[in-house]
Formats: structure tokens, C-alpha cells, sequence
């Protein structure tokens, strides 16, 4: 049990709340939390969510009770972390794949996936908690991750109480009929559709700034027109490039900075930066402090060998830096303190940027309206340009925060862009995708009765008879898969390999295939480290297949036969997308590393970037700690892993040396 504080001190922690003034939908939230009702909030960026938030934790903390805040992505989890410790000391934890701070915390901050994997594995530890708290809920509508978000509200324990934070979307009382359907509890809907800093657009196109969308209209009528006259003119009416200095004259000459750009590719994050570089947005005064304020960062995170740290600082010293998954964790962090400071005046940054990370600025800039989905580029949804655009606009600074969207007529109809700014925010559609892990941990209690929970799903909720037939039939062929290959044997049971496989999330069936043929146990360390980096790594488009030497060929051969089975089985079963493929970009930089190389040094050997290392030798650090937690694994095996972590989980791999750095 948590220790009980004295009523007075719980009454005074409420107590900065009666003074604050709220907005209408802020006092509504506070009210329905008060009668103990969960609660679904729909609200534009910027709008004051993350009061109502705070507000639940301070609450749960004055009542003495537990509460979970779950993050869709670890850099989210790790900002929510940092803000939370100094709010609340040593009440605040984080539970993330690679990091575990004061874990049995009251207020516990962890990834929507270690959410969904408590309540399957371990559903005793959330016994303590009253709420949780869903940010990003729209996150459902993901294609890659929103299985784990369903899967997550689908099958929480009946007690918990829901704060979900959402972006604005039209179907939110869908949402919360299904919540309130499957979970039999009052769930409040709260909606604010307006933004307390309210939105300007402007536009740039063949190199000018429209400050309204007719005049744009008018100007690619203009010249549709010209075209049509005669090769003569062609020329003359082909539109101008957009010169990006162009746009930060106009955007310094009215004061409209500091400005967020997003682009939505890591190069050309580096690139415009560059392009900028002739800019000088700093006077004397904001040099000193920036690059005073930088190089203590830098020290402090120990990133003076950085070849990228170093080439940022001439970048800051004018208030220019750019930000993407591809840096290490620890300067993406510096970097978002510089934004913080509000020294920095201009970031080039990919859409994670705006993903809750509480970085508002006076402007944001797009770089273009088209994205890739997953499977495909389209335009940009509309409910992802206004979840962006929120950052502009700074509440308590701002009377407008300005957005400036970067138009090629050749890519971008102006009827297309007028759907994509006017258009209706698009519903949360189900990604269900039953992974075989999770059929496995349901198995493990409900056997048969294992088909009672598919109705129970958003997806079930909202899709049609031959949708539902379809998800049934997938559900029903995994089941299949996994008895006709003994993860479930013919009493009922899970068997050993079936173990494994429910704890190895996304891997499930080649960890039980390697299990089941002995294969991993008999493995050395750098074989074994080399197995599970190619199991986990997942290649970029295009990227170019690494040499192999002799030992690592035979290795592949193997693991390709495994494979192999594994999808014969997959397409006798009619099951798509099937079980993802071993990998081997990163194995020479992996041997590298577990020999001890310095990370600096680590980039010559590999094409990869520097912060996707990271994130895959955390990842592979994962993987091999729920390998030693697997109780079918003998001593020998579990020191031989355990000694492969520790020699990856150095320098800045280490995830929890990087959070507990204060700053």
C-alpha cells in the first residue's frame, strides 16, 4: 500500500487549481473526474489537455492512489518522465522496454505496448492503480501500432478508470459507446473545438507569400491560363521554385518566429538547415547564451566525439538546429532543451516532433503535403495537419500562432489542398491485427472460449458482417497455425516453445522456432548477438544488402530455412502479412560494439544512421532480457545473454543512464 500523507497536505496539493481560470471544457473534465467518471477529451494541439492530465495525477496522489500514464512512443514516455520527477519526486517511475526507474511508483509512465503486455503477463501489478491515462488515443487509427492501442482498452482490468486524450476527431462518441459497451462504466465525452491561440494560413508558392487561399486560386488560374496560349509562353508561366530564403526574410521581417519545419524526411531536415545557414537570427547577447547553454549540454551528455554535435554547433550559434530519429537519443534531448530555452529560433524536424512533445513555437512551417502512410504517399490527413499545426501559437504569448504551408500547384491540386485545410478531420478506424502472442496469452485462460473476445474489439464494434467474418477467419487460422506447429498441444496447453512465443511480442514464431530446435541455446555470444540484431532490424527502402563472410552465410542459411517453414506454414493457412524476415545490416556494426568500440567510430562500418543504432541495440536488449525471463531457458543460456546485454548497454545505448542525467 501506498503510504497515507496527512489530509491537509492532500487538500493543499488540490489547492492551486481553485485559482487557476479554466476553460469551459477544462472545468467540465475536472467536474466528471470528480464524480469518479472516466473520460474521453476531443480537443485541437495547443488547447490544455495536459492540465486535465496533471490534474488526475494530482488527484490519484492526494487520494493515495496509483495511476498510469501511457505514451505512444519511448521519447514521449521519457519527456513525460523528466516533467513528471520534478513535479512529483519520487512518486514518478518509468516502465519502458530498456528503462525501469522506481517501477511500483504511484504515478507510472510506460509505452502503450508494456501497458497491453502487464495486463496479458502480469495484470497483479496494475491491482494498485485507479486510472490511466491514454495520450495520443487516436493513436488506434495507426497502422503499425494501433493493434497494441485496442488491444490495450480492449482487455484492461475492469477497475481502472480512463483519461483519454485525443486530437480532434469526429467519431469520439463512437469510441466511447464501445468503451462504454464492453466495460459497462460512465464515460464522459468533452469536445473543444476551439483553440485558445487561434490559426493563421499562409501560403508560398512559385516563390511568393499569399496571405489568403483565393489569392493563390487566383494566381495557378493565372498561370494554367498562359500555359495555354502557346509554347512561347510556357516558359514564362512555369512556376518559380519556393527558395526557403524567401520565406524566413518574410517570416524575420514580421516577427514570426521561433518556427517549427517540418519535413517529413530525415535528409532534408539537415539539408534546409544548411540551406539556412547564411541566416543569422541571434544577436551577440543570444550567442553567448545559446553556445554557453550548448556546450554545457554537450558536456553533460558526454557528446564532444559527436562528428553530428560538432557540426551542429556553428548551426545553434546563429539559432538554427534539426532534429530526427536518425540522431542519437542524447542530442535529440539537447536539442530540445536549446527549443525550450527559446534561443533556438528555427528547427527542421520530422512529424515526431509534434507527437505531444510539449514544444510550441510563434510559426510552423510545411515543407510539402504529402506523406508516406505506411503503404503509400497521399496528401496529408487532415486531422495530422491540424495535430501539427497545433504547435503553433504559444498560449499566454501568442495572440495567433501562424502556419505556412509550401505549395508545388504540380503536386498539390488546389482542390486537394482545399479538402486537406477545410475537410472533415478523418474518423479512427480499428487496425486490429491479432498477434500471435496475444492469442496465446488468451488461450492460456479462456482456451476455446478465445473467440468471446474478438466482439469485445473497436474493430467488431464498427465494421460490417463480412469484415467481422474476415477477422474471425484470421483469428481462427492463427489458432490453427499454432496448434498444427505445438505451441498449443493437443491437451489444451501452451507448450514450451508456446511460452516463449507469448512473451516474444512481433517475433513470436521464429523465437519458438529457434527455441524448439535448440538452436539459440547452443549459439556463442557474438552468434547470438548477431541472431538477434538480424531478427529485429528492419532495413529502409532501397538500403544495400551487407557482405556476409563464411561463418555469417552459414548462420543466414539457417536462419532462411526457419523462415521458410515458418511461411509455408503461414500461406497453407492463408495468414498475410506473414512473419517478418532475419536481417543482417547490422551485424558487423553489433560485433563492433560487443567488442567495444567507441560509437564514434561505430558509423564508418555501417549506412545506418546513428540514433536508429541506438534504437536497435535497446531493442535488441529487450528482446534478450524476456529471452532470460523465459523460465524454459537452463543458467548457461541466461549468463551468456545477460553477458551480451552488458556489453551492449554501454555509453548511449545505456536508456536509463541518459534519463537519470539531470539537466
Amino acid at each position: 500500500m501506498f503510504e497515507k500523507k496527512p489530509e491537509i497536505d492532500n487538500n493543499r496539493r488540490m489547492d492551486k487549481y481553485k485559482d487557476l481560470i479554466l476553460d469551459k471544457f477544462q472545468k467540465q473534465a475536472i467536474e466528471e473526474m470528480n464524480r469518479d467518471n472516466s473520460i474521453i477529451i476531443s480537443a485541437p494541439t495547443g488547447a490544455g489537455k495536459t492540465l486535465i492530465a496533471e490534474y488526475a495525477i494530482e488527484k490519484a496522489i492526494s487520494g493515495n492512489k496509483g495511476i498510469i500514464y501511457t505514451a505512444p512512443v519511448k521519447a514521449l514516455s521519457n519527456q513525460k518522465y523528466r516533467d513528471f520527477q520534478k513535479l512529483y519526486k519520487d512518486k514518478a517511475g518509468i516502465l519502458t522496454g530498456d528503462v525501469s526507474i522506481n517501477s511500483e511508483a504511484e504515478v507510472l509512465i510506460m509505452t502503450t505496448e508494456i501497458f497491453r503486455n502487464l495486463i496479458l503477463t502480469e495484470p497483479e501489478r496494475l491491482s494498485k492503480k485507479e486510472w490511466v491515462i491514454f495520450d495520443e488515443i487516436h493513436y488506434l487509427d495507426d497502422f503499425e501500432r494501433g493493434t497494441v492501442w485496442e488491444e490495450s482498452l480492449m482487455l484492461m482490468p475492469r477497475h481502472l478508470k480512463i483519461l483519454a486524450l485525443s486530437a480532434t476527431v469526429p467519431n469520439v462518441d463512437k469510441i466511447s459507446g464501445w468503451l462504454n459497451e464492453i466495460h459497462h462504466i460512465p464515460i464522459k465525452v468533452i469536445k473543444e473545438n476551439v483553440r485558445p491561440v487561434p490559426l493563421k494560413f499562409f501560403f508560398q508558392s512559385s516563390n511568393r507569400i499569399f496571405t489568403k487561399l483565393e489569392d493563390l486560386e487566383e494566381s495557378i488560374i493565372e498561370t494554367n491560363e498562359i500555359r495555354k496560349v502557346g509554347k512561347i509562353r510556357r516558359k514564362e508561366a512555369a512556376p518559380k521554385p519556393n527558395r526557403i530564403q524567401t520565406l524566413f526574410e518574410h517570416l524575420k521581417e514580421k516577427g514570426a518566429l521561433p518556427c517549427i519545419y517540418f519535413t517529413f524526411s530525415r535528409a532534408r531536415t539537415e539539408i534546409l538547415a544548411q540551406e539556412l545557414a547564411k541566416f543569422d537570427f541571434l544577436n551577440k547577447d543570444g550567442k553567448e547564451k545559446i553556445t554557453g547553454l550548448y556546450k554545457k549540454l554537450i558536456s553533460k551528455f558526454d557528446l564532444y566525439n559527436d562528428p553530428t554535435a560538432g557540426y551542429l554547433t556553428e548551426l545553434v550559434k546563429k539559432g538554427i538546429a534539426f532534429h530526427h530519429a536518425g540522431l542519437l537519443p542524447t542530442l535529440k534531448e539537447v536539442i530540445e532543451q536549446l527549443f525550450t530555452s527559446r534561443l533556438l529560433k528555427v528547427i527542421f524536424t520530422t512529424e515526431t516532433f509534434a507527437l505531444g512533445i510539449n514544444m510550441p513555437a510563434r510559426t510552423v512551417v510545411f515543407d510539402t503535403l504529402r506523406k508516406f502512410y505506411g503503404r503509400y504517399h497521399r496528401n496529408l490527413k487532415t486531422r495530422d495537419l491540424y495535430q501539427m499545426s497545433g504547435r503553433a501559437g504559444r498560449r499566454g504569448i501568442d495572440k495567433q500562432g501562424f502556419v505556412f504551408l509550401r505549395i508545388n500547384p504540380a503536386s498539390i491540386s488546389i482542390n486537394e489542398l482545399k479538402d486537406t485545410l477545410y475537410g472533415q478531420p478523418e474518423k479512427i478506424t480499428s487496425q486490429l491485427r491479432s498477434n500471435y502472442a496475444t492469442i496465446l496469452n488468451l488461450y492460456k485462460d479462456l482456451g476455446e472460449n478465445i473467440y468471446d473476445i474478438y466482439p469485445l474489439s473497436f474493430h467488431s464494434y464498427q465494421s460490417d458482417r463480412y469484415d467481422k467474418d474476415e477477422a474471425l477467419s484470421l483469428i481462427k487460422s492463427k489458432l490453427s497455425l499454432l496448434k498444427n506447429l505445438n505451441y498449443i498441444t493437443g491437451g489444451g496447453n501452451l507448450s514450451n516453445k508456446g511460452k516463449l512465443a507469448s512473451r516474444i511480442y512481433s517475433y513470436e514464431l521464429q523465437a519458438g522456432e529457434m527455441y524448439e530446435k535448440n538452436f539459440l541455446q547452443e549459439l556463442g555470444e557474438k552468434e547470438l548477438a548477431m541472431v538477434i540484431s538480424s531478427l529485429i532490424y528492419q532495413p529502409r527502402k532501397n538500403q544495400r544488402r551487407p557482405r556476409l563472410n563464411k561463418k555469417e552465410r552459414a548462420l543466414a542459411y539457417t536462419l532462411t530455412n526457419i523462415t521458410k517453414v515458418i511461411h509455408k506454414e503461414e500461406k497453407k493457412f492463408r495468414i498475410y502479412p506473414q512473419a517478418k524476415r532475419f536481417y543482417f545490416h547490422l551485424n558487423q556494426a553489433t560485433l563492433l560494439w560487443i567488442n567495444g568500440i567507441k560509437f564514434s567510430k561505430l558509423s564508418k562500418f555501417t549506412d545506418i544512421d546513428e540514433g536508429e543504432i541506438v534504437r536497435y541495440f535497446r531493442m535488441d536488449i529487450q528482446m534478450l532480457r524476456e529471452l532470460i525471463l523465459f523460465e524454459g531457458f537452463g543458467e548457461e543460456f541466461k549468463q551468456k545473454a545477460k553477458r551480451i546485454i552488458r556489453r551492449l548497454n554501454r555509453d548511449v545505448v545505456d536508456a536509463e543512464k541518459q534519463l537519470r542525467q539531470e539537466i
